[in-house]
């Protein structure tokens, strides 16, 4: 939607408020970050690493604006504006995500595509191809315009700006460039359910070029390159997975802190909180010269979309950052105990995904879609769904997007608890 003027309040600031005080925000309080179902505070889960990401992208914002004021200017915007946008979008970045984190995006999608080619296929129903593909990205531009807040009525109702900002990966579940590492139906943005919409946002901000991204995604996504890269590093030696001394030796290149300065801290948490916020600041500092070096490039929709400005920056301080990545993804990502909890996610989620689609599909299979008169099981299904539940005015698509839209929106804790007891356990 277009911005409201509103006293006292930037639209952006609004936006904010609108996903915060969202319930597929509050949820985040309880899905993986990296290690799921951690019972130890001080390790990140998703929203966690939400606000530690929109406190960067909020500076990073205000950096690259400070640059660029007389053209924000020019604009009627300020360097403000830029970083509580850039805020903004940070604070939905992840609103899409499912239980038990990206093995829970791959688990949904596999499903699905086993679903659509069996049960979908059987039911006489036309229903949309991508039904076979699920995404995080896509299933949060659903929630952000469709599925949540004002359900069926603008999502959240965030500015255009913001959901255009939100948008990583320009196009639908069905385009050839939506696929990674040889898997089709991965990295895109908009389910066919939500093309009108994504269609509108293109428009009303003007959103051009080969590769058609708004500006203020590139510091969204560096923003969450830095904080995931930082701080899944240091929850490992939380975990004790990597040692304090390991850690050490990885971010101090990028950090650049003395050693007199390191050894005056005198415990292992404050020399972490020196080391991170030091080597953010280093960071910040050297993605806004990558911005800014590639700006007309990025304005123009020329930018390859698969290159962060990360991948664009050159030097010592780049490969030092690398090196936490590689560390991170070598190590820490495939931890036995993240594993085995990624494992068993499958079967949960499998067994969730059954009960509620077969629920939805009897629904859409329903000549009058009067629940009451339906089979028992169904009813009860959809009883559990609250008002996540289909509605008579769906297309059987949008009906089977309820189910993936109630099992994708649940907690680690709420999907183990009900497929246990969906097993009568």
């Amino acid at each position: 939607m277009a911005p409201r003027p509103t006293a006292g309040r930037n639209p952006f600031q609004i936006d904010q408020d609108r996903i915060v005080f969202s319930r597929p925000f509050r949820r985040l309080q309880q899905k993986t970050q990296v290690h799921p179902l951690v019972s130890n505070p001080h390790v990140r889960n998703r929203l966690l690493h939400t606000l530690e990401v929109a406190s960067i992208g909020r500076s990073l914002g205000f950096a690259v604006g400070s640059e660029l004021a007389s053209e924000l200017a020019a604009a009627g915007q300020t360097p403000d504006d830029l970083g509580y946008l850039v805020q903004a979008v940070c604070l939905a970045h992840d609103i899409g995500n499912p239980p038990f984190g990206h093995a829970g995006e791959e688990v949904i999608s596999d499903f699905m595509a086993e679903w659509l080619a069996g049960p979908g296929a059987a039911s006489g129903l036309e229903l949309d191809a991508d039904l076979a593909c699920f995404d995080g990205n896509a299933q949060g531009f659903r929630i952000l315009t469709r599925a949540d807040g004002y359900r069926e009525r603008g999502g959240l109702q965030l500015t255009f700006a913001s959901l255009a900002a939100f948008i990583k990966y320009p196009w639908s579940g069905e385009d050839p460039r939506a696929a990674r590492d040889g898997r089709p139906g991965v990295k895109f943005n908009a389910f066919a359910t939500e093309a009108g919409a994504f269609a509108a946002v293109a428009r009303q901000c003007g959103l051009s070029g080969p590769l058609p991204r708004h500006p203020a995604v590139w510091l969204m996504e560096a923003a969450d390159d830095i904080t995931y890269g930082l701080a899944d590093l240091e929850d490992a030696v939380e975990l004790q997975i990597l040692s304090y001394e390991q850690y050490e030796q990885l971010v101090l290149p990028v950090a650049r802190v003395t050693r007199e300065r390191l050894d005056a801290e005198d415990s292992v948490p404050q020399k972490l909180a020196l080391l991170r916020s030091r080597a953010a600041g280093q960071m910040i500092g050297e993605l806004k010269k990558s911005f800014l070096e590639h700006r007309e490039a990025i304005l123009a929709g020329e930018m390859p979309v698969r290159k962060g400005l990360l991948d664009l920056c050159a030097g010592e301080l780049r490969e030092a950052f690398d090196a936490i990545r590689r560390t991170n993804r070598e190590v820490l990502y495939l931890h036995a105990r993240k594993v085995e909890f990624e494992i068993g996610a499958r079967d949960t989620l499998e067994k969730t995904l059954t009960v509620f689609l077969e629920a939805c599909l009897a629904y859409a299979r329903s000549p009058d879609k009067d629940i009451a008169r339906m089979k028992l099981r169904p009813r009860q299904a959809l009883s559990l769904m609250q008002d996540y539940h289909p509605r008579p005015i769906l297309s059987p698509s949008e009906t089977i997007r309820c189910a993936v839209d109630f099992v994708a929106g649940m907690t680690d804790n709420y999907a183990a608890t009900l497929a246990a007891r969906l097993r009568g356990l």
